[in-house]
């Protein structure tokens, strides 16, 4: 594995920080695979929500990516049509599970997982408050991966790790929006403007088109490039919808 190959996508500043917060307690050689995963699947671990590095005890770090990261990886692919996903529930309407559909181009019927809630039991405040969001993300992760093993084989949502009880985290929590929930503050938030405080999920679609359109067109106008908190909003807002035009939004259950 060539070490220029691995660092070249970022500068010494960069990796130190990576090192000291999001692969707190990796060995150098995680810490190298950890860089490579990030640069081969195109996402950005000082970002919030895409992927990270969680290490448990003395045992080997995993890699994980947020849901928003799976899912913009499986629309690089080509190959997704829609994604599909709802809640078990038992004889009397509790949640019990979760199930997922993913569509490719290339294949007949759909990749389909069912999983069960009382496989993650983890004693934390975002699974007592929204068990159903959670489940989900945990079902849809799963047939993800089923569906694109290539790109997504190995890797595992934050969620599906809950699994994992009572083990003492070295790498810190990290955070991710939680399906655009307007109590959930620790992911991204439009720092300004109209849309201030709010997480990008939670506009209307057109709505958010519109207004990027608008911040675009006016700096163009005055004749001054975008910085700062401005441009971060435009390139995550821009993202996102050129995410959401690669797939059918009537099978796009998370995006209604």
């Amino acid at each position: 594995m060539s070490q220029l190959a691995i660092v070249e996508t970022w500068t010494p500043e960069q990796i130190q920080l990576i090192r000291d917060t999001v692969a707190k307690g990796a060995t150098p050689d995680e810490l190298k695979l950890f860089l490579y995963r990030c640069k081969n699947m195109g996402l950005d671990p000082l970002k919030p929500g895409q992927i990270y590095f969680i290490k448990y005890g003395t045992s080997a770090g995993t890699i994980v990516v947020g849901i928003e990261g799976f899912r913009s990886k499986a629309v690089r692919t080509g190959k997704l049509t829609g994604i599909q996903r709802g809640v078990i529930r038992d004889e009397k309407g509790k949640c019990i599970g979760a199930w997922a559909e993913v569509y490719r181009a290339d294949w007949t019927k759909p990749a389909r997982e069912e999983v069960s809630l009382s496989e993650y039991v983890a004693d934390k405040p975002i699974w007592r408050k929204m068990p159903e969001a959670m489940i989900k993300k945990c079902a849809e992760a799963a047939a993800l991966r089923m569906a694109f093993p290539d790109d997504l084989g190995g890797i595992y949502a934050p969620e599906e790790m809950d699994q994992a009880e009572n083990l003492p985290r070295i790498a810190p929590e990290q955070p991710s929006a939680i399906d655009g929930d307007p109590n959930y503050t620790e992911g991204y938030r439009i720092p300004f403007g109209k849309y201030a405080k709010r997480a990008i999920e939670e506009i209307d679609i057109k709505a958010l088109r519109d207004y990027v359109d608008y911040i675009e067109k006016k700096a163009e106008k005055d004749g001054k490039p975008l910085t700062g908190q401005v441009l971060e909003f435009v390139e995550r807002a821009s993202d996102y919808l050129a995410a959401l035009e690669e797939m059918p939004l009537d099978q796009v259950a998370v995006n209604k």
